[in-house]
């Protein structure tokens, strides 16, 4: 425990902080957290941070529990984390039966990045109070920070069968189901917040994303424009709908919210490049050129943006520039199997076959289901031809090789 959590304050300065705790943050007790995201307001922060300040400066010696709590929930509430769980740990001396500093030291270990002693802290929680829902959703929380995916969401199911309408923990149930692949069943979690809570922007936009990996296209779209219309500034929902719109051949309705996406965020390389693809499909090349350049200036090393910029330069017939935009994108990213893609078509144009077939090669190794584009494409198609000749010939020399032996 620090010094200044040696010492309590007298009655007036803690009443102070106790008033402000419960008017603007953390409570006095056990801490309710914020809801991600939210923040306190920098005038808040000031008086909690000047209240802080005088309980230290008026401190007089120890005090109960209950008031060393509220000097801890108010380290806690300034984002003094590390002050705040050697008050809470210096209570639990004392009292290792006070639940709310051990709850409340669990959620200072999640924000000091210490999920295997949260997890611990919670677990403890839980044998003394194994009915506590938060306690299940913030063990939860910390096992996600873990990675351990099952235990989080079998501790959010807890949470959920304790508290049927306990939104956070359907909230991030339905999350980690979309991360594992069982999007079905994220869209149902996601649909049991919406019922709840409608009004929650980001779990229209997690639905529609569970909806287009399961194919259900237009009402993902559905699902992007109620999380927009909720959230006007919520440039992912834009997003996700410009990038579905773009899948379905919408490209007027994706221009336009690539658009809005780059009103809210000018700095989004991913939407520029994007727009740019749009811009590209209705052959307006020169608008597309200007969005991978804008892309490109932003992250110079942006490999798709330099693989598309040398696809657009190449329609409009200036192969040599297109190469070396290839090559850049290749030395950004040797794994890009559409920038290899791209060089071999390039190289099976202009005769280079050798070189074709090596970049061709590299295709099938990384993208082998590009296989069937590079079957139909007029260039690539040759290269292959001249390929599966070449090693016919090569068989049939093998053959007489060891005919004359």
């Amino acid at each position: 425990m620090t010094d200044r959590a040696q010492d309590v304050p007298p009655s007036e300065s803690l009443a102070a902080l106790a008033n402000l705790l419960e008017r603007y943050a953390t409570g006095l007790g056990r801490i309710t957290p914020r809801q991600r995201g939210s923040r306190l307001s920098p005038d808040v922060r000031a008086m909690l941070e000047e209240a802080v300040t005088a309980v230290e400066g008026a401190s007089n010696g120890a005090g109960p529990a209950k008031d060393l709590l509220v000097y801890g929930n108010g380290c806690y509430a300034v984002g003094r984390h590390a002050d705040a769980s050697d008050v809470y740990l210096s209570i639990l001396e004392d009292e290792p039966s006070n639940a709310d500093a051990r709850f409340n030291l669990g959620l200072t270990y999640l924000r000091l990045r210490s999920p295997e002693e949260a997890v611990r802290e919670f677990s403890d929680l839980l044998v003394q109070e194994p009915l506590l829902a938060e306690a299940f959703y913030q063990r939860g929380n910390g096992n996600d920070d873990l990675g351990q995916t099952e235990s989080a969401m079998s501790d959010y199911g807890r949470a959920i069968e304790l508290d049927p309408e306990y939104v956070q923990a359907m909230y991030n149930r339905g999350i980690l189901l979309a991360q594992a692949g069982r999007h079905q069943e994220a869209v149902a979690q996601f649909d049991k917040v919406n019922a709840i809570r409608p009004d929650i922007s980001n779990s229209y936009l997690n639905r529609g994303a569970s909806l287009d990996e399961l194919g259900l296209h237009d009402e993902a779209i559905s699902a992007y424009t109620k999380a927009a219309d909720l959230d006007p500034e919520n440039s992912y929902a834009l997003f996700n709908r410009a990038r579905t719109n773009y899948y379905l051949g919408n490209l007027h309705d994706a221009l336009t919210d690539y658009g809005e996406v780059l009103q809210l965020a000018p700095d989004d390389a991913e939407a520029f490049n994007n727009r740019g693809l749009t811009f590209d499909a209705l052959g307006d090349y020169d608008n597309a050129i200007k969005d991978f350049d804008a892309a490109i200036d932003l992250r110079p090393s942006f490999a798709e943006a330099h693989s598309n910029r040398g696809a657009v330069l190449e329609v409009t017939g200036d192969l040599d520039a297109a190469l070396e935009e290839y090559k850049r994108s290749l030395d950004d990213d040797p794994e890009l199997a559409s920038a290899h893609y791209n060089a071999a078509r390039l190289y099976s144009r202009t005769g280079d076959l050798a070189a074709s077939l090596k970049h061709l090669d590299r295709v099938l190794e990384i993208a082998p289901g590009m296989a069937e584009d590079a079957a139909h494409d007029e260039h690539l198609s040759w290269a292959l031809e001249m390929r599966s000749l070449r090693q016919e010939n090569e068989g049939h020399q093998n053959e007489d090789q060891e005919n004359e032996d």
